[in-house]
């Protein structure tokens, strides 16, 4: 059977270091000890600064004009996405006048009106039967206007 190791005696050999051996200083340091790091000479191991021509220590501040900025214009573009334009007035930006407005209305005989025409003269409706599609604005095709400048915002054609 193998037997454990010897046990270890706590029993120390010399003493563990003082602080004043550590740290060469005394406890009443600074009056008479001596000082924890050998003293450094600055002026040998630092090189000098350089200075300016007329002896300034560190560079004058550069002296700036003042900047002067022109104002810059801003036009600001409202995209009409999804607006569509159909048969009823609806608030659009007229681009021209720069305001909202609900559009007027301008109905114009558009291919809808003329097919109907024609179609109508075919089937026999000659003695003057065949002009009623161009009295009815259903048939015709509309052109939204904007009311303060009379600008074209969009045009709804029928066919």
């Amino acid at each position: 059977m193998a037997s454990a190791p010897p046990l270890e005696t706590t029993t120390l050999v010399g003493h563990p270091p003082s602080y004043e051996d550590t740290t060469g200083t005394s406890p009443n340091y600074p009056p008479g000890g001596p000082m924890p790091y050998p003293p450094v000479d600055t002026k040998a191991s630092l090189p000098p600064y350089p200075t300016q021509a007329d002896g300034q220590m560190y560079p004058a501040p550069p002296q700036t004009q003042p900047v002067t900025t022109s104002p810059v214009a801003m036009q600001t573009v409202y995209m009409q996405s999804g607006l569509g334009f159909g048969a009823v007035p609806v608030q659009a930006y007229c681009p021209v006048c720069t305001q909202n407005a609900v559009t007027h209305l301008h109905y114009i005989s558009g291919a809808l009106a003329w097919l109907s025409c024609a179609g109508l003269a075919i089937f026999g409706c000659i003695c003057g039967c065949c002009l009623i599609p161009f009295c009815v604005d259903s048939l015709k095709d509309v052109t939204h206007h904007c009311p303060n400048c009379n600008y074209v915002l969009g045009v709804h054609k029928r066919i």
